[in-house]
């Protein structure tokens, strides 16, 4: 088994604080000189500096560090080393990173010892997370189940990188229902154009999913209830429309990849699977279907067909196909170094918009920091900030699960959210402290709560205590 080594380890707050960005820069030469100059001052006081306050982060609840009486004149020297090293090696002190295409260099990583210790991760620790997740076996679900990758990503540098064999850095993996976060992302594109007025349609998410002037395949209506149906019912999962499962986990969905046409499957008009055709339930009103699913505080009937129809309404709006349009506004411009699609659903059409998507652990980590970015990537904003923040600081939505209920454990930050699919597919982004980490895979289901609840443990382990 090759394990591909950590390249950077830095340290973040501790679990319950509340830790907020501080102005500084995020280069390593910029930390580790703070460090050395700390270290300096620390030898002269009574009392030893938490070095994470000496880095980029900081508690509220300690805004303030205060020591005994200080030599003024060693605190000037340390002052005078600090500033004169950051003049030397140019550094800015307001600086936004965002990895280059791999092409160009990709991610910038580093496994100093000294810049882990300084930034407050425990360097054992974070590798016993990296070992942990190698360890867990995969399916026999062929060729996914032979690739797995690991990375942790922490104010833009890659503190730790694990695979199980050299192949899975750049295999590109099936991730199943994470597509229906680059969903959602493509629909804040398209609702930005039509605000803008670069398309031709008053479309948002409140608007009906079900019009003629963008989903004209969906008419005549296999139940009438449908013209009730809005967007935002379909990014909760309470849109009426087929659910994949129960509850209780048995299929409700059936017809996939069997259907006569594809179009006519999501929409209801394939004879032959007449599962789509009829809502389980009013729209809106997941909590009146008798085999719903409880997602925190509140009821969801969880719909790929429904996640499915939007696919085909950016292929209507943009006259190209869906899998043109993510890649042109989405995954090149924050420079994905590929895509491809599973099991296409025609020849026309590669994406099924409820999934689909095949990508490398790194591209996956690129979209994970653009939506830590809140849809910024560069000096472009690729998708209205406050689209990002909508779905990321509610937990009403499934595929951009937000931790501001505790769902994930009321210990740790609550702005935390996950994307997730199949085969334990997840990654977890915390903006107040930078940090993504993410794993890819092809596990069984079953085992999911299982390993979702190690991975955050052994996460925060990795992160030094007050």
């Amino acid at each position: 088994m090759l394990r591909i080594s950590p390249e950077v380890k830095q340290r973040g707050p501790a679990r319950g604080g509340r830790w907020a960005r501080r102005k500084d820069s995020n280069d390593q030469g910029f930390l580790l000189i703070k460090h050395q100059a700390r270290k300096i001052l620390d030898r002269n006081t009574a009392r030893t500096y938490d070095s994470r306050r000496a880095g980029t982060y900081y508690n509220h609840s300690r805004k303030t560090i205060s020591t005994p009486v200080m030599n003024n004149k060693l605190f000037i020297t340390a002052a005078i080393i600090f500033l004169a090293a950051i003049a030397n090696i140019g550094l800015s002190a307001d600086h936004e990173y965002f990895p280059p295409d791999e092409s160009s260099g990709g991610w910038r990583k580093n496994t100093s010892d000294e810049f882990i210790q300084s930034l407050g991760f425990i360097p054992e620790k974070l590798e016993e997370f990296g070992r942990y997740n190698l360890s867990v076996p995969n399916s026999n679900w062929k060729p996914y189940a032979d690739y797995k990758g690991i990375l942790v990503i922490k104010d833009g540098w890659i503190i730790g990188e694990w695979y199980n064999t050299e192949e899975a850095s750049n295999f590109e993996t099936y991730l199943s229902s994470n597509g229906k976060a680059f969903t959602l992302v493509c629909f804040g594109i398209m609702a930005g154009d039509s605000q803008d007025g670069s398309i031709p349609i008053d479309i948002n998410s409140d608007s009906r999913l079900y019009r003629e002037e963008w989903l004209p395949q969906g008419f005549p209506l296999s139940d009438q209830r449908k013209s009730e149906i809005t967007f935002e019912q379909v990014f909760r999962h309470t849109s009426g429309l087929c659910p994949e499962r129960t509850g209780d986990g048995d299929p409700v969905e059936k017809g996939r990849n069997q259907w006569t046409d594809y179009v006519d499957w999501l929409v209801g008009h394939d004879q032959k699977w007449p599962q789509t055709g009829q809502l389980y339930f009013s729209p809106g009103h997941a909590e009146d279907y008798d085999r719903k699913k409880i997602d925190g505080d509140h009821a969801i009937a969880y719909s790929s067909v429904a996640m499915g129809h939007l696919g085909i309404i950016f292929q209507n709006v943009y006259s190209k196909p869906a899998s043109r349009f993510l890649w042109d506004r989405l995954l090149e411009p924050i420079g994905f170094s590929g895509i491809d699609f599973h099991e296409p659903p025609s020849d026309s059409i590669k994406w099924f918009s409820a999934g689909g998507l095949r990508m490398t652990p790194r591209d996956y980590a690129r979209f994970a920091y653009f939506l830590l970015n809140d849809g910024k990537w560069g000096g472009n904003q690729i998708v209205a900030e406050k689209w990002i923040r909508k779905f990321r600081s509610s937990p009403s939505y499934a595929n951009i699960r937000s931790n501001s209920d505790g769902i994930f454990g009321e210990q740790y930050p609550a702005d935390m959210f996950r994307i997730a699919g199949s085969g334990v597919n997840i990654a977890f982004i915390i903006p107040s402290m930078d940090l993504i980490a993410l794993r890819t895979g092809r596990v069984s289901n079953s085992r999911w709560e299982e390993i979702e609840s190690t991975f955050l443990e052994k996460l925060f382990e990795a992160i030094g205590e007050d």
